[in-house]
């Protein structure tokens, strides 16, 4: 007895079906950071796994493993070490806020003498401490105990499908695949051989990004510079590379709040030179080089996936923004470069009854 042939799945069950995983997924949102900076890892490291097995012929499996413990030992000794850096600035920070507080505002002022001449700089830095001061007394502080344990929460979970996705990554892929109807199958898989080689390059130019702003900023802050609290502001201005477009402006202002403190005007052109010059090379070398020119997207774009991201998904949403509009680009390029069905060739019939018309 023969199998019964079944329809063409059509345009309207899988737009239904899309609208559905979309919202099953804004509603557990949550939850899915772990998730997604696990398979953003695997994804990142299986092609290195890939070729090791298959140029020294060692097991996969021992091949993921092993990159699993120097994927873990490296993030616990730069965990360790940029935390102590961190807790070691925000303790000292905590303690100088006071003067440090007072002499931004006085500078601030100093600038615009009108404005010297209506505001009291320890007046309005009393009233900011104390607004401070009430705010954290609100029970914030238990609410950052709380975040400090779903993150430690987090990093755990994040590490145990870590694994998972380094040992198996691409049957879960394969099996994500195989609920596309096979009609569709051919048509996905041409768009997605497009779509990956983008998102692998994006997220590892992404960090590299992020690891080079980090470093030359913290370099030059505490070398040449001699800025307090090098560190917190270095790592600052290297996680805001991970916001488009905005972030970088939040590195530029923070830069600048830097070189206002400095007390020589001498320091504060070096620190307004070093913003500018650190902004044209990620601009210019650096972000090209890396992440490429495949993710570019018109500003009015980004902006517009970046808030949307931010709106739907919080932090995820602001990571995987600009490839996420990156592929919907790819993917509305492909579909558009194919030929509509039952249309006339061009210089053909239609064409024709065009002229006559």
């Amino acid at each position: 007895m023969s199998q019964q042939a079944r329809s063409k799945v059509g345009g309207w069950p899988l737009a239904i079906a899309i609208a559905v995983v979309l919202a099953f997924l804004f509603s557990v949102r949550e939850i899915l950071l772990p998730f997604i900076l696990a398979a953003a890892i695997g994804f990142i490291l299986t092609p290195a796994i890939d070729y090791i097995h298959s140029r020294i012929g060692i097991r996969r499996s021992i091949v993921a493993i092993v990159t699993f413990l120097l994927f873990v030992g490296v993030f616990g000794i730069l965990a360790y070490w940029v935390g102590s850096l961190i807790l070691r600035d925000t303790v000292e920070m905590t303690r100088q806020f006071p003067q440090l507080l007072r002499r931004m505002i006085a500078e601030v002022v100093h600038i615009n003498p009108t404005l010297a001449q209506s505001i009291d700089v320890n007046a309005l830095a009393n009233e900011i401490e104390t607004d401070l001061a009430a705010f954290f007394s609100r029970g914030t502080d238990l609410k950052f105990t709380r975040y400090g344990v779903a993150g430690i929460f987090g990093v755990i979970i994040m590490l145990v499908l870590l694994i998972y996705f380094l040992l198996s990554g691409r049957q879960v892929a394969a099996g994500v695949f195989w609920l596309i109807p096979p009609e569709y199958r051919a048509g996905v898989d041409g768009i997605t051989s497009k779509i990956l080689p983008m998102l692998w390059r994006y997220f590892v130019g992404l960090i590299g990004v992020i690891s080079y702003t980090t470093v030359v900023s913290w370099i030059i802050l505490t070398l040449i510079f001699h800025v307090p609290y090098a560190s917190v502001l270095a790592i600052a201005v290297g996680v805001l590379e991970v916001i488009p477009v905005i972030g970088p402006a939040l590195s530029l202002v923070i830069l600048g709040l830097t070189a206002i403190q400095q007390t020589s005007t001498l320091g504060l052109i070096g620190l307004a030179v070093f913003a500018i010059a650190l902004r044209l090379s990620i601009d210019n070398i650096v972000g090209p080089l890396v992440i490429g020119r495949a993710a570019q997207l018109h500003p009015v774009v980004i902006f517009f996936a970046f808030l949307s991201g931010a709106a739907l998904f919080g932090i995820i949403g602001l990571i995987l923004a600009v490839p996420v509009a990156s592929a919907i680009k790819i993917v509305m390029t492909a579909y558009y470069a194919e030929p509509i069905k039952d249309q006339p060739p061009e210089g053909g019939s239609g064409q024709m009854a065009l002229r006559k018309v």
